[in-house]
């Protein structure tokens, strides 16, 4: 058994909480994941997973070993990429929001892998917050304020919004001047819990929030802006969305003295994952390329 091999199941295990998700991970068998960590615990001596039937409970020998473990492939990982020239190895899964993904993220991998050509990327686009663990993902991308969790996270990107809409829609229904206005039109809104959505936003005066309502709300800024185009109403879309649409006359931007609430965009991973050199120099690389500052 190639001991290394052994311990690195075992990491993933411990992560993930069950063979199959490590399998998946793998590209190979439940059952050649599990006699892995049954040949480890024999040579240790211990056992590492008390086995039930929806979840494998690490043994307090597991969560005394795992750190250790965990900085030891850390420490190869980074010791084989030195051997390469600095060249990193190995696959890196991703989840991302999905039009996030397209957009912003996937127009940075060609740059990352020519600096990085032995790396794989597995990049998952979801409007879903994946459970990093249980899944396998080692870096995961959201969007907004996150909640108290034990997940790390380091701010790569901010989106700004703009407020717009199509000159026949405004033609036909009028042009708001202000927030409260929007109240009386026609918002298509990112999301999909409730008949209303929360629009929030800064000018001179102060903070002004309103609740908007429309025909459709949908779970995708790029449906959004297809509706928009439709002249289906008013709606937030993020400035890289709009492309030359404004300055072709085919969308307006509305109300520019006030500045919707922008989002911060973050990196997330597990508290108790040490990361991996690939990880690390991947959540680098979108710092530098957003030019966002450490926080």
């Amino acid at each position: 058994m190639d001991s290394l091999q052994a311990y690195a199941a075992f990491v993933r295990t411990f992560e993930a909480g069950s063979f199959s998700a490590v399998a998946r991970e793998l590209g190979t068998t439940q059952s050649a994941v599990s006699k892995q960590i049954a040949s480890l615990e024999r040579s240790l001596g211990v056992q590492l997973f008390a086995r039930t039937t929806r979840r494998l409970q690490p043994t307090a020998e597991a969560l005394q070993l795992y750190e250790h473990v965990r900085q030891l492939l850390d420490a190869v990982d980074g010791v084989r990429a030195g051997e390469r020239g600095a060249q990193l190895t190995g696959t890196l899964r991703i989840s991302a929001p999905s039009a996030y993904g397209r957009r912003r993220l996937c127009p940075l991998v060609p740059e990352f892998l020519r600096q990085h050509p032995l790396v794989r990327l597995e990049i998952v686009l979801t409007e879903q917050d994946s459970d990093l663990i249980g899944e396998g993902f080692e870096l995961g991308v959201r969007i907004g304020e996150l909640p108290a969790s034990t997940l790390m996270a380091r701010p790569i990107d901010s989106i700004e919004y703009l407020l717009v809409a199509t000159p026949d829609y405004l033609e036909c229904h009028g042009t708001p001047e202000s927030p409260i206005e929007l109240a009386d039109h026609a918002c298509v809104a990112l999301g999909g819990s409730g008949r209303f959505a929360r629009w929030e936003f800064e000018s001179e005066n102060g903070r002004q929030a309103v609740e908007v309502s429309g025909p459709v709300q949908v779970n995708d800024p790029d449906a959004v802006y297809a509706l928009l185009k439709a002249h289906q109403g008013i709606g937030l879309v993020p400035r890289w969305a709009v492309g030359d649409d404004l300055e072709r006359g085919r969308l307006r931007w509305l109300m520019p003295d006030y500045y919707p609430l922008s989002q911060r965009v973050s990196v997330v991973y597990p508290k108790t994952r040490f990361l991996s050199q690939r990880a690390r120099r991947f959540i680098d690389f979108l710092v530098s390329a957003r030019g966002m500052s450490v926080a």
